[in-house]
C-alpha cells in the first residue's frame, strides 16, 4: 500500500487505502505504510478479518473421489508396515507419505470456499476414518505401546474379579479412573469378543466423536463450516493426534469426552429461551461427572475452561442473567467433581503428577539459567540422530504453527467482536463485546504452545510438553483456522493457494507424529532395547504366557518391558517404584547379590526375578532399562551379562525357566532356612528349557 505525497484531505486519503487510486494516479509514491501492513497482516482491523460466506449447494461433492484415494493410500500403509516388519529401508518414508496421501487432497478441498457444509463434514470423517485405519494397520493383532499394558492389566482385573479399583503395580492410578475399562470391560461381556478387539471399537467411536464434536464446536462459536472444518485439519496436526490418542489409554477417551463437555456447554448457551436450555445443562453435567471419572488431566483442563468461559461470559455485555448464572453453575460442578472424585477414590493424583511437574519446572528453570545443557533435539537415548529429512519437517511444522497463531491470535478476537464493522480491540468501549466467551479463552489458551516447546527442550519435562501441547491445540486449531481463512486464503476462488495451504497442513500433521514417534512408528525387523513397541515380540510373549501355565500367580520382579508383559499375557504381579517405592532394578543389575540386595528383594516380596539377556546387546531406546530410580538412568555402556547371571551361583537360588535369551530365578527361598529337598511330584511334561537359537545376540 502507497500514499499520496503532498497535502490530501482525509477523505482522499481514504479512498486511496479503500484503493480508489490503484489505477491512473501518475504522481510520485513514497515509502509503504508500514502500519497498514502490519495491520493487516496482524488482523488489527475487522475489515481484515471477515470471512466470505459459501453460496455453493449442500452436497457430498467430490467426497467418494477421495474416499477410494484414502483407500489406496491405506494399501500403500499397509504393505509399508508388512515391509518394515522384514527389514526394507524405504518402509518408514513410504508410511508417512502414505499418510500425506490420505490428508493432503481432502485438507484443499476443504480449504476452497466453494466446498459445501456437507462435503466439508463428509471429508472430515474420511479423514479421520482412513487415519484411525493407520493405527490398527500399525497394530493390527494386539496391543504393543507401553500406555496401552498398563490399562489392559486393569480392564483384565475387572473381569476377572467382577469389581473395581483392584491395585495396578504399573499405574496404581489407573484403577482409580475406570471410565474407559468399564466401558471396554462391558463390550466384552455382552459381546464374547477379545480386550483388544473392544478397545478399536471403544477407541473407533471415541475418535469419530471427537472430531464431530470439534466440528459442531468450533461451527457454533465461529458461525462458520469452513473454519470449523479447517481447525479440525490444523488439530489433527497435534503431536498426539495420530497414535497416542488412539492408543488404549484413558486419554483417548477424556478428549472426546472434553469436546461433547464444551459442545453442550456452547448449545445451552446458544438455545434461543431460558427454560431451553437446562435439558442440555443436566446433559453437560452428567458428562462433567463422566469425565472426573475417567481422566484426572483432562478434567482439570475442563475445569480451567469452564472457570475462564464464566468469568468471560460475567464479562460479556448482552449476557442476560440466567446465562451468567449457568455458566458459574457449570463452573462449580467443574471445579467439584474432580476435587470430590480425587477424594473418593484417595487423592492419588497429587503424587504421581507433582513429581513429574516439579522435575520439569526445575530443569526449564535450569535452562532459562543456562545452568545445565539442553536435551538434544533429534537424537535419541541410543545416540541416534533422525534422518535429516525428519529433522528438517518437524523445524518446518512449527515454524507453521507460529506462523499462524501470530496471524491469527488478534484477528480471531477481532473475529469474535459482536459488531461486523468495528474492531473489539479498540476503542475499550468495545472491549467486552464478544460473541463467544469459550472462543475468547481458547484464543488464550494458544499462549500455551510456546510453554510446551520449552518443556519438550527438557528431559524430564518432555512428557509435560508433549501432554500440554496437545490441549493447547484445542485452541491453536482455531486461531490458525481463523488466520487461513481470513488471511492467508480469504475469498480466493483459485486452487493453487487452497492446494499450497494444504501442502503447510500437512507439513503440520507429519511434523506432529515425527515428534511424537519419530522413526519407530512401525514395528521394525528385528527386537530393540527397551524401546516399548519395538520391543514386544513373540519370544518374550511366550516366556510370560508360560509363568501363568505353570507357575500360576507370583510376584515377579523384571525389566520394564517384561513386566508390562507379565502382567498382562502371564497374569503376574509385578514390582514397581509406584507401588511399594522399592527399586528391585538395583538388585537385578548389582554386581553381586550382597546383604542390601537381598534385603531388598525379600522386603519387596519378589518370589521371581526374570532376567533378559538382551539387555547387555544395546542401550535402552527409552533411556531407562526398568524405570527405577537414579541407579537406572543415564547409562553410556550396556548391562553386563555377569551382573545378570550372578543368581546362579547363589545356593538359594533356582533357575526355573531358561529359552537362552530369558531366564526366570526362583528367589522365594532367600531369608529362609534351607528345607530338606522334596522331589516333585512328575507331571509328564517336559521341563522347559529352550535352547538358544542359532546366531548371535540381535
Amino acid at each position: 500500500m502507497t500514499v499520496v505525497k503532498g497535502r490530501t484531505s482525509p477523505d482522499e486519503q481514504k479512498a486511496y487505502q479503500d484503493g480508489a487510486y490503484r489505477h491512473g494516479y501518475t504522481g510520485s509514491v513514497a515509502i509503504p505504510r508500514v502500519d497498514l501492513w502490519i495491520a493487516a497482516f496482524l488482523g488489527l482491523r475487522r475489515q481484515d478479518s471477515a470471512v466470505g460466506g459459501v453460496a455453493d449447494p449442500s452436497s457430498l461433492g467430490m467426497s467418494p473421489v477421495f474416499a477410494f484415494l484414502c483407500s489406496c493410500a491405506l494399501v500403500v500403509a499397509a504393505l509399508a508396515a508388512n515391509a518394515s516388519r522384514l527389514g526394507e529401508g524405504w518402509a518408514v518414508p513410504t508410511f508417512y507419505c502414505a499418510i500425506a496421501v490420505i490428508f493432503l487432497p481432502a485438507a484443499a478441498r476443504i480449504i476452497h470456499p466453494r466446498a459445501s457444509r456437507l462435503e466439508r463434514l463428509a471429508l472430515i470423517v474420511i479423514v479421520t476414518s482412513a487415519l484411525f485405519v493407520v493405527r490398527v494397520i500399525r497394530a493390527p493383532v494386539a496391543f504393543i505401546d507401553h500406555d496401552e499394558f498398563l490399562h489392559w492389566a486393569t480392564v483384565n482385573d475387572i473381569l476377572e474379579a467382577g469389581r473395581l479399583f483392584l491395585p495396578n503395580p504399573l499405574l496404581p492410578v489407573s484403577p482409580l479412573y475406570p471410565g474407559l475399562e468399564l466401558i471396554t470391560s462391558a463390550l466384552v461381556n455382552l459381546s464374547g469378543l477379545s480386550v483388544f478387539a473392544a478397545g478399536l471399537i471403544v477407541l473407533a467411536t471415541a475418535r469419530m466423536m471427537l472430531m464431530l464434536a470439534l466440528f459442531l464446536l468450533f461451527e457454533k462459536i465461529t458461525d462458520s463450516a469452513r473454519i470449523a472444518s479447517i481447525a479440525c485439519l490444523i488439530y489433527m496436526g497435534s503431536s498426539t493426534f495420530l497414535l497416542f490418542d488412539v492408543h488404549y489409554s484413558y486419554e483417548s477417551l477424556a478428549i472426546p469426552m472434553l469436546a461433547a463437555v464444551l459442545l453442550a456447554s456452547e448449545s445451552r448457551r446458544m438455545e434461543p429461551s431460558d427454560a431451553a436450555g437446562w435439558p442440555t445443562v443436566v446433559a453437560t453435567v452428567v458428562l462433567i461427572l463422566a469425565l472426573a471419572a475417567t481422566h484426572h488431566l483432562t478434567s482439570y483442563f475442563c475445569t480451567a475452561l469452564l472457570c475462564g468461559t464464566a468469568v468471560m461470559e460475567c464479562l460479556r455485555q448482552g449476557a442476560s442473567a440466567m446465562q451468567k448464572r449457568r455458566a458459574i453453575l457449570l463452573a462449580s460442578i467443574a471445579v467439584i467433581a474432580p476435587v470430590a472424585w480425587s477424594k473418593i477414590v484417595g487423592n492419588p493424583t497429587g503424587s504421581y503428577i507433582l513429581p513429574v511437574l516439579e522435575g520439569g519446572i526445575h530443569e526449564v528453570a535450569q535452562l532459562v539459567s543456562s545452568s545445565t545443557s539442553t536435551r538434544k533435539l533429534f537424537v535419541s537415548d541410543t545416540g541416534a540422530l533422525a534422518p535429516a529429512w525428519q529433522r528438517y519437517l518437524t523445524m518446518a511444522g512449527v515454524a507453521l504453527i507460529c506462523l499462524g497463531l501470530l496471524t491469527g491470535f488478534l484477528r480471531s478476537l477481532v473475529f469474535n467482536g459482536q459488531q461486523r464493522n468495528a474492531s473489539i480491540l479498540w476503542p475499550p468501549t468495545r472491549w467486552r463485546l464478544w460473541r463467544s466467551s469459550l472462543l475468547q479463552i481458547l484464543v488464550l489458551v494458544t499462549l500455551a504452545y510456546p510453554v510446551s516447546i520449552i518443556f519438550r527442550l527438557t528431559r524430564s519435562g518432555w512428557e509435560i510438553g508433549n501432554r500440554i501441547g496437545s490441549l493447547s491445540f484445542l485452541g491453536v486449531a482455531i486461531v490458525v483456522a481463523v488466520a487461513v481463512a481470513a488471511f492467508w486464503h480469504g475469498t480466493s476462488r483459485g486452487r493453487l493457494r487452497a492446494t499450497a495451504l494444504a501442502a503447510a497442513a500437512t507439513t503440520v500433521l507429519i511434523a506432529g507424529v515425527i515428534s511424537s514417534e519419530g522413526p519407530r512408528i512401525l514395528v521394525p525387523a528385528g527386537y530393540e532395547v527397551s524401546a516399548d513397541s519395538s520391543s514386544i515380540e513373540p519370544m518374550g510373549i511366550s516366556a510370560a504366557s508360560w509363568t501363568r501355565q505353570w507357575l500360576g500367580g507370583q510376584h515377579f520382579a523384571a525389566d520394564r518391558i517384561n513386566r508390562l508383559l507379565l502382567s498382562t499375557y502371564g497374569r503376574q504381579k509385578v514390582s514397581t517404584t509406584l507401588e511399594s517405592g522399592q527399586d528391585t532394578s538395583m538388585a537385578i543389575t548389582a554386581a553381586d547379590l550382597g546383604p542390601m540386595e537381598r534385603r531388598l528383594l525379600i522386603d519387596s516380596g519378589v518370589g521371581f526375578v526374570m532376567v533378559d539377556l538382551r539387555m547387555t546387546t544395546g542401550l535402552p531406546g527409552v533411556g531407562v532399562y526398568f524405570d527405577g530410580g537414579a541407579q537406572d538412568r543415564n547409562h553410556t555402556v550396556p548391562l553386563q551379562s555377569s551382573s545378570l547371571l550372578k543368581f546362579n551361583s547363589e545356593p538359594d537360588v533356582d533357575r526355573t525357566f531358561d529359552n537362552g535369551f530369558m531366564v526366570i530365578f526362583d528367589v522365594g527361598r532367600l531369608g529362609k532356612a534351607r528345607q530338606p529337598a522334596v522331589p516333585r511330584k512328575r507331571t509328564g511334561e517336559p521341563v522347559q528349557s529352550l535352547e538358544r537359537t542359532d546366531g548371535d545376540l540381535q
